[in-house]
């Protein structure tokens, strides 16, 4: 598979974890379908990367920035597994028939998961954002933006990270990955766009973190 075919296959995988976030608007049995096309989309993104797995045993020559992505996705690997466990003990329509009892605080740690795997993937992307941007002007072949550009596509990113703070606090990000108990119920009948859009900034905040982050730890390695 191409990396572009590759690259589409995990921007989908992506949208399904955003949508799925919206339990209360999609309902039960579309919560547990979009869940399990991207279980699938993420076995299929894993195998073609398996190589990644091997190349990650060995110690050699490794820098900072080269542990942080192991220690990024082996989180990542910890948040997706909950998900997968408690998905099938919860689950009300596609495995109910399993002999599992359900619980609540198996429904609390999901939800949990679920949010964590979300800042997770932003960070995953963020630390790849370069590469991403590269083999996306390939793809529709575009020229490297030039130092205008770059400082006009620098500042939309920094007022997507600066909508994505306030978007923090209006969905109550932190609160849900520390799984506290809260009253900020999203009312998906007057605001379901306005819902994703605050998830979307939300990813859109660690993403730039994430980047330059990494810019940053390469042009130390660099100097140094």
């Amino acid at each position: 598979m191409s990396l572009q075919a590759r690259l589409l296959m995990n921007l989908i995988a992506g949208g399904l974890l955003l949508a799925a976030l919206a339990y209360e608007w999609l309902g039960n049995l579309a919560h547990e379908l979009i869940g399990t096309a991207m279980f699938g989309l993420l076995v299929a993104h894993n195998t073609f990367n398996r190589r990644w797995y091997g190349s990650a045993a060995r110690k050699g020559g490794r820098d900072l920035r080269g542990w942080l992505n192991i220690a990024t996705i082996a989180a990542l690997a910890a948040a997706i597994l909950i998900l997968l466990i408690t998905s099938i003990i919860i689950s009300r329509s596609l495995f109910s028939a399993l002999p599992i009892a359900s619980s609540f605080g198996a429904r609390q740690l999901h939800a949990q998961a679920a949010y964590w795997a979300l800042v997770i993937v932003a960070v995953h992307i963020g630390m790849r954002w370069g590469m991403i941007m590269t083999s996306v002007r390939s793809w529709l072949c575009l020229a490297a933006p030039n130092a205008s550009q770059t400082w006009i596509l620098r500042i939309v990113a920094l007022s997507i990270a600066a909508y994505g703070v306030h978007s923090w606090v209006v969905v109550g990000t932190g609160s849900r990955l520390m799984a506290e108990m809260t009253m900020n119920f999203w009312n998906f009948e007057e605001a379901a766009l306005r819902f994703f859009l605050h998830q979307g900034a939300v990813a859109g905040l660690l993403i730039c973190v994430a980047h330059y982050t990494t810019a940053w730890l390469q042009r130390l390695k660099q100097l140094l």
